[in-house]
């Protein structure tokens, strides 16, 4: 599968590739990602030297009940960082679901919309028509910082997700958009909610379109290892890489990861099994 972005085309036939999360947010759970403003453009080259394709650029945390981020505010610590990313060449999204901060991140060369509303928004949708950018649709229940206030009682959470995420694509679709899917892992989903859409991965990917995960360093994983649902349980580094491998071998395009090196080379493996199995069967 090629994916195109904006001017630019990456590759994803038989391998899987990794979004590194560049975050300048202050509020972030994932302590350890924060990086101020002025230091972000190092920080973007380092991602890119380690594996990353995308460097994907944030300010907006979804942390639980964390503070409301003005759009100005907001804008002011992404517009810079993406624009020198571009300057320097990478490969950029950035991750905001307000349609101010998408337009100005459009108009300094962003090359894919990163939505956790899943364009819900109509402004959100008219930003990447009018720029001719792909969209990230992500599946939530209820609004960020505020999904854990709604139900996360599901009848059937593949279900669920795998029909809306058909739905809205198909509606971006019709607007002139390139949708990717994203099944939302966390928001708003149990732990066997997670494995679930994990199960249901496969499915999701047959639909032909592209598929990026986002479970770095969740506390769904700690709750895997019995540690209950912290962000800062210790392992987590480990319990990422053994979830994005499997995420990987399910055959979804990219995975959105904060450490990059040793995802990459965890996915080096699984994208060489990969591409022999496809040798293999032509």
């Amino acid at each position: 599968m090629l994916l195109h972005l904006r001017d630019r085309v990456l590759d994803v036939t038989d391998r899987t590739a990794i979004m590194g999360i560049l975050n300048v947010s202050d509020d972030s759970p994932v302590a350890f990602s924060r990086v101020p403003v002025d230091q972000a453009r190092v920080r973007a080259l380092a991602l890119a030297e380690e594996g990353a394709d995308i460097i994907d650029i944030g300010a907006h945390s979804t942390r639980s009940y964390g503070r409301d981020l003005h759009p100005d505010e907001e804008a002011a610590r992404v517009i810079p960082v993406i624009e020198a990313a571009v300057a320097e060449g990478l490969l950029v999204s950035v991750d905001t679901w307000t349609p101010s901060v998408a337009r100005a991140a459009a108009q300094v060369g962003v090359h894919l919309l990163n939505d956790v509303l899943g364009f819900t928004d109509p402004a959100m949708s008219a930003v990447a028509t009018e720029f001719g950018l792909p969209g990230c649709v992500m599946h939530m229940r209820g609004r960020p910082k505020h999904h854990r206030d709604v139900s996360q009682v599901y009848d059937d959470v593949n279900a669920e997700v795998h029909d809306f995420l058909l739905a809205r694509a198909a509606e971006l679709r019709t607007a002139g958009v390139m949708p990717w899917l994203d099944p939302g892992f966390a928001f708003g989903k149990s732990a066997a909610d997670n494995a679930a859409l994990l199960r249901g991965l496969p499915a999701l990917v047959a639909e032909g379109y592209p598929v990026l995960i986002s479970a770095s360093h969740k506390g769904f994983l700690a709750e895997f290892m019995g540690r209950g649902d912290r962000q800062d349980a210790p392992g987590l580094l480990e319990a990422t890489i053994a979830f994005n491998v499997l995420a990987a071998s399910a055959g979804v395009h990219v995975v959105r990861v904060h450490d990059v090196a040793p995802i990459a080379d965890a996915l080096a493996v699984v994208n060489a099994i990969r591409r022999e199995g496809a040798r293999g069967e032509r």
